[in-house]
């Protein structure tokens, strides 16, 4: 693997060593093994490591999670040693995904999510003194959760006034790429979060065939973000299914070849966001590259001596170029190009409304993780608008931050006050009223009056054979139709032709499909199971011929 690494371009690895494979004796540390000494091997490639702090030891707190005075002062006193001894250690990330269940153990994971926050803040400060009495210029990261989970980490930065998190580490594995600048948007509303580095110290794909794409793509977005790092999980195989960037024997993968186009022509340069509506992504790197994807569409290079490349670095050719929601594609310019020329040029999308990309967050003050109601302005024609209506009348969603409670999602999502079950994101609804009867409503204008075509896709989370998995019941309502309602009960996509007139609104409401459910007093409570949906809306006439 360390032979592979010139050859991906890697400055950097993220990994662990055993404390207790170091501290076998208490005070006493041995380096005396290939696993506690491979960092003299990085700093003989000019490496640097972000080193885990995430380890237990039976001389301490019974070998669970150190939470014990005694215990996170020799935690401490072990982070100061690995720092003296490896220079090639220039970063602490505190801890490892502590929101979920994986990486805890003991009382400090039986105590539930505030003692979590309140140990892992003990241990921050405990390793953050020891270290800086030895290397005071090493980086310490805390926060180390799983997603995107603002519930979680408010009030744990809150009760850091004196920034002993300098960097705030996160493993978005949960938040579709095109869907992590509205859901950093929410957890950035604290101004606890304000002045703290984003690392994001893990970034996976399990799907060989987009993987590449997909850490393109992701570090496309976290630059223009500005996010200071992302870090690809894993370097080899892990036997977890998530895609490496070096096969078993050391060849890099498709996807390695896609981290090493990276490093070669996108790391370290600026990043411009250049997007010119919400279904087209374009970032510009400096003045010689630009990375595209999203809604299809064609794409006409247009700058002599451009280039066009596949995410792992593969020439493409200059005929029938074309955008694609899950691919990303880079042009590179000629280094005598004009620096305020643009390339390329993009052709027609019919593309009016999407779901799934314009779908947002409302913002309100915060007074706690589970208030904020706002009612939602109307949106402009082309924007859905999302509420809920129950019992005949209308309730806007509030935004919620993720993990605020146990059993709820570890992303921001759209809920309602009074009904804890019932929530909605960019991907998955769920319009659980308990035993009341109530629907989610998609309402949307068209930017203009003709024959638009609707797509409006379904299916459960769960199996399709588990009950409850899909009771639910579409319905849509234009001015110029009767409403068309229809039950569902598994993966469907439904295709309509409608005729707009200006002004005229197109209505879709997802409601619990109640047949065959008791609902009296006695009965049990009604199950309502949640549903991939995506609502797009298409204006065919807009591009003749595919123009």
């Amino acid at each position: 693997m360390f032979d592979a690494a010139p050859t991906l371009g890697l400055t950097r690895l993220r990994d662990s060593l055993r404390w207790p494979d170091v501290e076998r004796e208490k005070g006493r540390y041995r380096f005396d093994s290939a696993s506690t000494r491979y960092p003299d091997l990085m700093l003989q490639r000019a490496m640097h490591l972000t080193l885990t702090i995430n380890t237990t030891n039976p001389l301490y707190d019974g070998g669970k999670t150190p939470h014990s005075p005694d215990a996170l002062a020799a935690l401490g006193r072990f982070a100061a040693a690995l720092v003296e001894r490896y220079p090639a250690i220039d970063t602490l990330e505190i801890g490892n995904e502590i929101n979920g269940a994986n990486f805890v153990t003991g009382p400090v994971r039986e105590g539930g999510l505030d003692a979590r926050r309140q140990v892992h803040l003990a241990t921050v400060r405990a390793v953050s003194a020891a270290v800086a009495r030895v290397r005071a210029e090493v980086t310490v990261l805390g926060g180390a959760t799983h997603s995107l989970p603002g519930g979680f980490l408010w009030p744990l930065l809150e009760n850091d006034p004196q920034h002993a998190i300098t960097g705030l580490a996160l493993h978005p594995y949960t938040t579709p790429i095109d869907q992590l600048p509205a859901q950093l948007g929410v957890l950035c509303r604290s101004p606890a979060v304000s002045g703290r580095g984003v690392f994001v110290t893990e970034f996976g794909s399990a799907t060989p065939r987009t993987a590449p794409d997909d850490l393109v793509r992701g570090f496309v977005t976290l630059a223009a973000l500005g996010a200071r790092e992302m870090d690809w999980y894993p370097l080899s195989p892990r036997g977890d299914g998530l895609v490496a960037l070096v096969d078993r024997r050391g060849a890099r993968t498709p996807t390695g070849r896609a981290f090493s186009f990276v490093q070669s022509h996108l790391a370290g340069k600026p990043a411009l966001a250049q997007s010119p509506d919400r279904f087209t992504f374009i970032t510009r790197f400096a003045t010689h590259a630009w990375v595209l994807w999203g809604a299809p569409r064609p794409l006409t290079l247009t700058g002599t001596g451009s280039q066009a490349f596949d995410a792992s670095g593969e020439p493409l050719g200059h005929a029938n170029l074309r955008l694609a929601p899950d691919r990303a594609l880079i042009v590179l310019a000629d280094g005598n190009a004009d620096p305020a020329h643009t390339p390329f040029t993009l052709g027609c999308s019919p593309l009016v409304a999407d779901s799934f990309y314009q779908f947002a967050y409302p913002a309100a003050p915060r007074t706690g993780p589970d208030e904020n109601a706002r009612h939602t302005p109307p949106q402009p024609p082309g924007t859905f608008e999302r509420f809920a209506w129950v019992k005949g009348q209308r309730q806007d969603f509030v935004t919620l931050p993720g993990q605020q409670r146990s059993g709820v999602p570890w992303t921001p999502y759209l809920g309602l006050p009074g009904y804890r079950a019932a929530r909605i994101d960019a991907q998955v609804l769920r319009p659980d009223f308990g035993r009341e009867d109530g629907a989610f409503v998609l309402r949307l204008r068209p930017p203009h009056k003709g024959v638009f075509r609707l797509e409006a896709t379904l299916a459960p989370v769960s199996s399709a054979h588990a009950t409850g998995s899909l009771p639910l019941t579409l319905s849509l309502e234009t001015p110029r139709t009767p409403p068309v309602s229809e039950p569902l009960d598994r993966a469907t996509t439904l295709t309509r032709t409608i005729l707009f007139e200006a002004g005229e609104a197109l209505t879709v409401r997802f409601a619990a499909n109640r047949a065959g459910q008791s609902v009296g007093p006695d009965s049990p409570r009604p199950r309502t199971g949640a549903v991939r949906y995506r609502v797009q809306l298409f204006d065919d006439a807009a591009c003749p011929h595919g123009a």
